[in-house]
């Protein structure tokens, strides 16, 4: 190998190091960005979203209740339709 091949060489190498080392740079500086700060306190928030989850779950049983109750009168009046009509006839 003559001296300028590895003269070359070492340019390519020096080059190439230089652009993946620039590379990680920028990519971590963008993953800095991304990343979301953690709450200062981690267990109120965790709280306070527990709440949210119970107050969910009691309008969700509420609702399926009155669905309920609606599906029964519902049915109660499809049922006693009929028989009126007989009774009125």
């Amino acid at each position: 190998m003559t001296r300028s091949d590895a003269r070359s060489l070492n340019f390519l190498t020096l080059l190439l190091g230089g652009v993946l080392a620039l590379s990680l740079g920028l990519n971590a500086l963008l993953m800095a960005g991304w990343i979301e700060a953690w709450p200062d306190d981690v267990s109120a928030e965790l709280a306070a979203t527990t709440a949210d989850l119970h107050q969910t779950q009691r309008q969700l049983a509420s609702c399926q209740q009155h669905q309920q109750q609606q599906d029964s009168l519902l049915t109660l009046t499809h049922h006693l339709a009929p028989s009126q009509a007989l009774v009125t006839q």
